[in-house]
């Protein structure tokens, strides 16, 4: 009997740790693959742009619906809603593929870490004499 049970509860642990390792979190939405959209890493969030300047935390995870259709580098960040502060960008690549991107609910932080990620940018923060956010630093 007690063969028995620990059979049954390894055969769970491993039906449990096959069924988990099944699912795809990379998979690409709608607005991804080969329409030029960025799919992938860009959905995950950690340690993108993190400030503890308050007032710029939450314009970054203010949430909007955004449809961008044949975007370059150069175009990008005059685009609404990301065109609300300041960028300072250097060495943007040019001759890449469009970013093609449509969502009903996506943050800017989110939004920018996809055209990071679809243009292999490096974003970080820029800071005034007084260690406060002023740009947001955009290297190719």
């Amino acid at each position: 009997m007690n063969f028995m049970k620990a059979w049954l509860l390894n055969s769970l642990f491993v039906v449990a740790l096959t069924g988990a390792s099944c699912t795809d979190p990379k998979k690409p939405d709608a607005s991804g693959g080969a329409t030029g959209a960025a799919t992938g890493d860009a959905n995950s969030l950690a340690g993108f742009l993190v400030t503890d300047y308050a007032p710029l935390a939450k314009w970054l995870d203010e949430r909007f619906e955004v449809d961008y259709k044949h975007m370059s580098p150069q175009l990008i960040f005059d685009q609404v809603p990301l065109n609300d502060i300041y960028y300072e960008t250097s060495n943007l690549p040019t001759s890449v593929a469009a970013f093609n991107y449509s969502s009903k609910d996506i943050s800017r932080r989110e939004l920018l870490k996809r055209i990071a990620h679809h243009w292999n940018l490096k974003m970080s923060f820029a800071s005034d004499a007084s260690g406060k956010p002023s740009a947001v630093k955009v290297e190719g």
